[in-house]
């Protein structure tokens, strides 16, 4: 019995305890609440900070937008018009010296100035030989092809000797100048120029505003870290004779040269345009496909060649932009006349749809430099 009631009055108090605990635990979750409630306001602080932390966001998520907006702007749009000519180097030969190979060289750009007429084209010569050859022989076919709407110019062959200097290169393209300005020429543009020495300053101290047909050689010039991956320790021009820019995408677009250490940047406060070199027309095979030390005559392949290119240049033109692009021709032997008659045509089907305008070297210039006021 006594048991009996032990049990019952324990059974009793444990009732009691539990019964007593239960709403206190209740009770006690309800002051939790407020302490919780307490450090949800000592956060409104720091709460306030993180909020004002996505504030900036929106200036900082400007940065990756602009990315793909520049990328976008600056993407050729592939509805450009291309600035064309064909760039002929007249050198190589001793036409100061020799009258009758000065003779034949004269008819021969006659003949071909007839033909390139006939499609409304213009050239652009780069003189050398041939200069010292119509003071000589007095027939100033250099003056009569300008005043037929074709340019002249000058091919150097300055820059790329051993110990060659920007005194040496401004004395070359003073004298060659001077000599043209004889024949009532006064030309500003120039190619062979490309040199160890800052060849940037030199044609800008002779009075040189245009370069045409750079090479890799030039690269020599640059500051170390701006070489490109490409850059290759060049013994002579005739080595790195490969065209800069390497691509021939990159070829479209000319830029201002500040000076030699630095020319591949375009800086606006240029005085030296670089108009990059296109594409040979009597070597376009090889040089598109690397070979070297192979033919120099104009044929099919050479033809073919440039009916591959001309659809990825007019894909790569930007209508906001000055495009230029022209063909490299190396004078020399007589070439087949049907066959540069063709490449006329294939050049004039691209005249006529509006994708290609004949420019001569100056008038690229011209049209580049009015585009940037």
């Amino acid at each position: 019995m006594k048991r009996t009631v032990a049990f019952l009055l324990s059974f009793l108090l444990m009732l009691s305890i539990f019964g007593c605990r239960l709403p206190e635990k209740n009770v006690s979750q309800t002051p939790q609440a407020t302490p919780e409630v307490v450090l949800s306001t000592e956060q409104t602080e720091p709460a306030t900070t993180a909020e004002q932390t996505p504030t900036l966001m929106p200036t900082e998520t400007l940065l990756p937008t602009d990315t793909p907006q520049s990328a976008q702007e600056t993407a050729p749009d592939g509805k450009g018009v291309i600035n064309f000519t064909i760039v002929l180097h007249l050198e190589g030969w001793h036409d100061g010296e020799n009258e009758t190979s000065f003779r034949r060289h004269a008819e021969q750009l006659r003949e071909y100035a007839d033909l390139f007429e006939q499609y409304g084209a213009t050239m652009s010569l780069e003189s050398k030989e041939i200069i010292d050859g119509c003071i000589n022989w007095n027939d100033n076919v250099l003056l009569e092809l300008q005043q037929r709407g074709h340019a002249v110019g000058i091919h150097a062959d300055a820059g790329g000797q051993d110990g060659a200097t920007i005194r040496s290169i401004v004395r070359t393209l003073t004298e060659m100048r001077g000599k043209l300005l004889l024949l009532g020429i006064n030309a500003t543009f120039a190619s062979g120029v490309a040199s160890k020495a800052n060849w940037v300053k030199a044609c800008e101290d002779a009075e040189i505003d245009t370069v045409s047909c750079m090479v890799a050689y030039g690269l020599w010039s640059l500051d170390e870290s701006l070489r490109p991956a490409e850059f290759e320790p060049y013994r002579s021009p005739s080595v790195g004779h490969a065209p800069y820019p390497f691509e021939l995408e990159d070829r479209l677009t000319p830029w201002l040269a500040e000076d030699g250490s630095n020319w591949i940047i375009d800086d606006p406060a240029g005085k030296v345009l670089i108009i990059p070199s296109g594409l040979s027309l009597n070597n376009a095979y090889e040089e598109l496909n690397g070979i070297t030390g192979g033919k120099s005559e104009l044929d099919a392949e050479d033809i073919e060649t440039w009916q591959e290119i001309l659809p990825r240049l007019v894909e790569a033109s930007d209508s906001g932009k000055v495009n230029t692009f022209y063909a490299v021709w190396s004078f020399g032997s007589a070439v087949d006349m049907d066959l540069l008659e063709e490449w006329l045509q294939l050049i004039d089907g691209y005249v006529q749809s509006g994708n290609l305008r004949w420019s001569t070297i100056p008038e690229m210039a011209e049209l580049y430099r009015a585009n940037m006021q």
